[in-house]
């Protein structure tokens, strides 16, 4: 790809690394997905599987929590890049629609003793929550339950795979436009290019 292209503003860059993270936060969460799964389907000490099962959902909630932020940011930027460019208007709102419901999500994801107190902190209503059981289910009856794919509800509210879809087309979007990943060398392919200044402006954000 040519290292000859349309200069993009600072909120370009900004916005495509928070929609990088996104999808590398939401791969992150399908990958524990796979450990859990594999936990459960392998037999160990009951005590030693409670306290690493623990782990990993802590773990994958971690990652909620780190998806969520990120989205939140690049509604930021993506309201910013519209008012200069109005090319990315459409792909902005329908970003900004899809992830609406996130904005609902932001105290109850940062502080979830509420629902821990509600549920005496329940690893069966965290896995209920996020759609890997039916919501009647008293408890998980088979490993396959634990599987993380599409359809696991990130904070409750927004299913994975469309959140990914809806990240993944956005930064196609800005790749076209801007040319923002060097593929000329095979060691730097999908590699974002930020300019020298536009490091030297970025605000820490």
């Amino acid at each position: 790809m040519s290292h000859v292209a349309m200069r993009a503003p600072l909120s370009v860059y900004l916005l495509a690394d928070h929609l990088d993270a996104i999808l590398a936060a939401g791969e992150d969460i399908v990958a524990r997905g796979h450990d859990w799964r594999a936990l459960a389907e392998k037999k160990s000490d009951p005590a030693d599987f409670v306290v690493r099962q623990r782990a990993i959902a802590e773990e994958v909630r971690g990652l909620e929590l780190v998806l969520v932020a990120r989205v939140l940011k690049a509604r930021d930027h993506a309201r910013s890049l519209a008012e200069i460019d109005d090319r990315f208007r459409p792909v902005g709102s329908l970003f900004a629609s899809g992830t609406a419901l996130l904005l609902d999500a932001v105290e109850e994801s940062g502080d979830a003793r509420s629902e821990d107190f509600e549920t005496g902190d329940d690893i069966v209503s965290y896995v209920r929550s996020r759609g890997l059981i039916a919501p009647d289910a008293p408890a998980v009856r088979e490993a396959a339950q634990l599987t993380i794919d599409d359809s696991f509800l990130i904070a409750k509210r927004v299913a994975l795979g469309p959140l990914l879809d809806m990240a993944a087309a956005f930064l196609d979007a800005l790749d076209v436009q801007y040319t923002l990943f060097v593929e000329d060398d095979p060691l730097q392919a999908g590699q974002l290019r930020i300019e020298p200044d536009d490091i030297d402006r970025a605000p820490l954000n």
